[in-house]
Protein backbone atom coordinates (compact mmCIF):
# COMPACT_ATOMS: atom_id res chain seq x y z
CA UNK A 1 0.00 0.00 0.00
CA UNK A 2 2.83 2.42 0.80
CA UNK A 3 4.40 1.60 -2.56
CA UNK A 4 1.16 2.65 -4.28
CA UNK A 5 1.14 6.00 -2.49
CA UNK A 6 4.80 6.61 -3.33
CA UNK A 7 4.27 5.57 -6.95
CA UNK A 8 1.27 7.86 -7.30
CA UNK A 9 3.19 10.76 -5.77
CA UNK A 10 6.19 10.20 -8.03
CA UNK A 11 3.93 9.96 -11.09
CA UNK A 12 2.18 13.21 -10.23
CA UNK A 13 5.36 15.26 -9.71
CA UNK A 14 6.11 15.80 -13.43
CA UNK A 15 2.49 16.67 -14.13
CA UNK A 16 2.32 19.13 -11.25
CA UNK A 17 5.58 20.71 -12.38
CA UNK A 18 4.29 20.95 -15.95
CA UNK A 19 1.01 22.45 -14.72
CA UNK A 20 2.84 25.01 -12.59
CA UNK A 21 5.02 26.03 -15.54
CA UNK A 22 2.04 26.33 -17.87
CA UNK A 23 0.17 28.37 -15.26
CA UNK A 24 3.04 30.85 -15.29
CA UNK A 25 2.69 31.04 -19.07
CA UNK A 26 -1.02 31.86 -18.88
CA UNK A 27 -2.44 28.36 -19.37
CA UNK A 28 -5.40 27.48 -17.16
CA UNK A 29 -4.81 25.41 -14.01
CA UNK A 30 -6.40 21.97 -14.06
CA UNK A 31 -9.26 23.05 -11.79
CA UNK A 32 -10.46 25.33 -14.62
CA UNK A 33 -10.02 22.85 -17.47
CA UNK A 34 -12.71 21.99 -19.94
CA UNK A 35 -12.72 18.65 -21.69
CA UNK A 36 -11.08 20.39 -24.63
CA UNK A 37 -8.15 21.39 -22.41
CA UNK A 38 -7.83 17.79 -21.23
CA UNK A 39 -7.89 16.43 -24.78
CA UNK A 40 -5.10 18.82 -25.77
CA UNK A 41 -2.73 17.28 -23.19
CA UNK A 42 -0.21 14.74 -24.46
CA UNK A 43 -1.84 11.30 -24.27
CA UNK A 44 0.94 10.06 -21.96
CA UNK A 45 -0.16 12.63 -19.37
CA UNK A 46 -3.92 12.06 -19.70
CA UNK A 47 -4.08 9.26 -17.08
CA UNK A 48 -2.07 11.46 -14.72
CA UNK A 49 -4.49 14.33 -15.31
CA UNK A 50 -7.41 12.00 -14.55
CA UNK A 51 -5.73 10.88 -11.33
CA UNK A 52 -5.01 14.45 -10.34
CA UNK A 53 -8.61 15.48 -11.06
CA UNK A 54 -9.95 12.49 -9.14
CA UNK A 55 -7.90 13.49 -6.09
CA UNK A 56 -9.40 17.00 -5.98
CA UNK A 57 -12.25 17.62 -3.58
CA UNK A 58 -15.08 20.14 -3.84
CA UNK A 59 -13.02 22.81 -2.05
CA UNK A 60 -10.46 22.76 -4.85
CA UNK A 61 -7.70 21.18 -2.80
CA UNK A 62 -6.11 17.77 -3.03
CA UNK A 63 -7.73 15.20 -0.81
CA UNK A 64 -5.63 13.20 1.59
CA UNK A 65 -6.49 9.87 0.03
CA UNK A 66 -4.96 6.95 -1.78
CA UNK A 67 -4.89 7.06 -5.54
CA UNK A 68 -6.32 3.91 -7.15
CA UNK A 69 -4.18 3.31 -10.22
CA UNK A 70 -6.44 0.51 -11.53
CA UNK A 71 -9.45 2.80 -11.29
CA UNK A 72 -7.66 5.52 -13.25
CA UNK A 73 -6.60 3.08 -15.94
CA UNK A 74 -10.22 1.89 -16.27
CA UNK A 75 -11.85 5.31 -16.57
CA UNK A 76 -9.28 7.24 -18.64
CA UNK A 77 -10.46 5.85 -22.02
CA UNK A 78 -14.06 6.57 -21.04
CA UNK A 79 -13.18 10.11 -20.01
CA UNK A 80 -11.43 10.63 -23.35
CA UNK A 81 -14.50 9.38 -25.27
CA UNK A 82 -16.96 11.40 -23.19
CA UNK A 83 -14.87 14.56 -23.41
CA UNK A 84 -14.75 14.21 -27.19
CA UNK A 85 -18.57 14.37 -27.24
CA UNK A 86 -18.79 17.67 -25.31
CA UNK A 87 -15.51 19.55 -25.28
CA UNK A 88 -16.89 22.48 -23.27
CA UNK A 89 -17.89 20.38 -20.27
CA UNK A 90 -15.93 20.81 -17.02
CA UNK A 91 -13.15 18.22 -16.89
CA UNK A 92 -13.12 17.80 -13.10
CA UNK A 93 -16.88 17.27 -13.01
CA UNK A 94 -16.62 14.69 -15.79
CA UNK A 95 -13.99 12.74 -13.86
CA UNK A 96 -15.88 12.93 -10.56
CA UNK A 97 -19.10 11.63 -12.12
CA UNK A 98 -17.34 8.68 -13.78
CA UNK A 99 -15.45 7.79 -10.61
CA UNK A 100 -18.72 7.80 -8.65
CA UNK A 101 -20.39 5.59 -11.28
CA UNK A 102 -17.47 3.18 -11.28
CA UNK A 103 -17.57 2.89 -7.50
CA UNK A 104 -21.36 2.35 -7.49
CA UNK A 105 -21.05 -0.47 -10.01
CA UNK A 106 -18.16 -2.11 -8.19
Amino acid sequence: MNKLIILATVCLIPFIAQSAEQYKEGVKPIVQWTCEDFLSVDEDFQPIAVGYAEAYNKKGTLEDSILDIDEIVKITPTIIQECAKDKQENFLQKVKSHVENLRKNF
